[in-house]
């Protein structure tokens, strides 16, 4: 029979167990409330979902933060995360479930309520097992990789776009230059042998490239701005071996992400071929403004040999000085080119005549007589006929007839009287 103290013992042994199992209990709570404490401070989206039907049991704030109103405790997944994306991630915890082995899924895109972007979550899923090894559920981790994607996507964006002016930039064939501190840290290979230097051109001061009054002319385009800006102008630029080339530089700031100035840009062009252009297209241009003047002289007074040393020109329009003395020179070498003894000065299409005019006829006249030939004038209307008489002119030595019909008959029969006569 168990004695008193034999019970005494046993029962301060009992409750020494039951202490350290309290202590254990409570230690356990303990251990388990700071590590839900833990996954529920994670910045990162942290849960448990149990069953095959994946509902959750466990979220933490990070992921009731993504949408508040999403309320997922006791619904099943493709009840909280609306089709197409929910079956596709229940789909994928099927083989979780079934399997045992983790999961990661990166990038997976969510459309919130409201958002007007999308907001992409990388899950890594892990199974639940009990003591036995049997699955009973997922715990899951969802980390916020939205800014990391956008930034990603905006390096690569960046990237391309330096590739595609890296590639404008190399086959370019104007010279592009970055200087850096008045140093060229980039030259493309049109600036090569636009300059004649070789890799050796990186490094060489940018003012090096433009002569002394360029510079200035520069300078003082600079002063001329308010601010910082794009300079375009004509320059005379200096190649490594000293020789210079006509060229039209423009200059511009890059900036940096704050908006200061840390480079300078240049685009050169090399003017050389487009003078000689210009220089061959305004020789052409006065050859040709020359030719229409030869032609126009000719069209204007033009001298027009009727018969055996009869010569008839036609006059119109406005007669002025350079006109008067066109008309002289091509009459008087009519005259002598086809031996004329009678030249008809037809004024039918003359608009009008003053003093000068009437001058410059009389002495086209007493030139044609000094020559031998007579001067017929026809054609003279009573406007012209009373403007004559107005301003004095004298017509003596000249025959006037009214009409070149008139005229020809004239030196036609002074010829045939002539024949007779010999």
């Amino acid at each position: 029979m168990t004695s008193v103290e034999d019970l005494t013992a046993e029962l301060a042994d009992l409750r020494e167990q039951i202490a350290a199992l309290t202590r254990a209990r409570d230690e356990a709570r303990l251990e388990r409330d700071e590590l839900c404490a833990a996954i529920m401070g994670m910045p990162a989206a942290v849960g448990v979902m149990t069953g095959p039907e994946h509902v959750f049991k466990i979220v933490n704030g990070a992921w009731r933060d993504l949408e508040p109103s999403y309320e997922p405790l006791d619904r099943r997944l493709v009840d909280v995360i609306p089709p197409p994306l929910g079956p596709r991630i229940a789909a994928a915890l099927d083989r979780v479930f079934a399997t045992g082995e983790p999961l990661v899924a990166a990038n997976v895109p969510f459309t919130f309520p409201g958002a007007t972007e999308q907001t992409f979550l990388t899950f890594h899923y892990s199974a639940l097992r009990r003591e036995s090894g049997d699955i009973f559920g997922i715990v899951f981790h969802g980390l916020n990789v939205t800014a990391q994607l956008r930034s990603q996507q905006e390096v690569q964006s960046l990237n391309s776009r330096l590739r595609t002016f890296l590639a404008l930039a190399e086959n370019a064939p104007d010279s592009i230059v970055v200087a850096e501190r008045g140093q060229i840290t980039y030259a493309n290979p049109a600036f090569r042998r636009m300059f004649g230097y070789g890799q050796e051109g990186v490094g060489t001061p940018l003012l090096e490239l433009i002569d002394d009054e360029s510079l200035a002319r520069l300078g003082a385009h600079r002063q001329e701005g308010a601010s910082p800006g794009a300079i375009r102008a004509l320059a005379t630029c200096r190649r490594q071996d000293g020789s210079t080339f006509p060229g039209e530089i423009s200059t511009f700031p890059i900036r940096d992400e704050d908006g200061q100035i840390d480079a300078e840009g240049a685009i050169i062009r090399d003017l050389t071929e487009q003078r000689r252009v210009e220089q061959e297209r305004q020789g052409l241009q006065e050859d040709l403004i020359a030719a229409q003047q030869r032609a126009i002289r000719e069209l204007s007074t033009p001298l027009i040999p009727l018969a055996a040393r009869l010569v008839v020109m036609p006059l119109v329009g406005t007669i002025d000085s350079v006109r008067s003395e066109q008309i002289l020179e091509t009459l008087l070498r009519g005259i002598t080119e086809h031996q004329a003894a009678v030249a008809i000065l037809d004024t039918t299409g003359v608009r009008s005549m003053d003093e000068q005019v009437a001058s410059s006829l009389l002495r086209t006249a007493g030139a044609a007589r000094l020559l031998g030939t007579e001067v017929i004038l026809t054609g003279i209307s009573p406007e012209i006929a009373r403007a004559l008489v107005e301003i004095g002119t004298d017509l003596s030595g000249i025959t006037t007839l009214g009409t070149l019909e008139a005229g020809v008959a004239h030196a036609l029969g002074r010829r045939a009287r002539s024949k007779r006569r010999y």
